[in-house]
């Protein structure tokens, strides 16, 4: 079985970002390179962190900016990507899966 990042929308995650009970899983996706139980703990301000959904929401929208690289070529698709960039049509389907508008990410 394979599980879809909650960043990005890519697809073939090897374990859920998450498990019932919320503990991560410290997968990286090679899509967007974000890493489940490191890179979604930011402390906002001594002993104040940011909820998971915002950061998740705070990566993308930094990794859309950037032009949407691959973190990791070697792995990802080929086909989906284009100078170690996800193609955007491939981007586009990769974000409704969830449900995220490429337009109004």
């Amino acid at each position: 079985m394979k599980y879809v990042c909650p960043v990005c929308g890519y697809k073939n995650l090897e374990e859920a970002a998450y498990d019932e009970s919320g503990l991560a899983s410290f997968e990286i996706c090679i899509c967007c390179g974000f890493q489940f139980g490191d890179d979604d703990d930011v402390e906002i301000e001594e002993g104040v962190f940011m909820d998971i959904p915002e950061t998740h929401r705070l990566h993308r929208k930094k990794w859309i900016q950037k032009g949407a690289p691959v973190f990791n070529t070697k792995y990802y698709p080929k086909e989906l990507q284009s100078n170690g960039q996800v193609k955007e049509q491939y981007l586009t389907e990769q974000l409704n899966n969830i449900k995220v508008d490429y337009k109004n990410f």
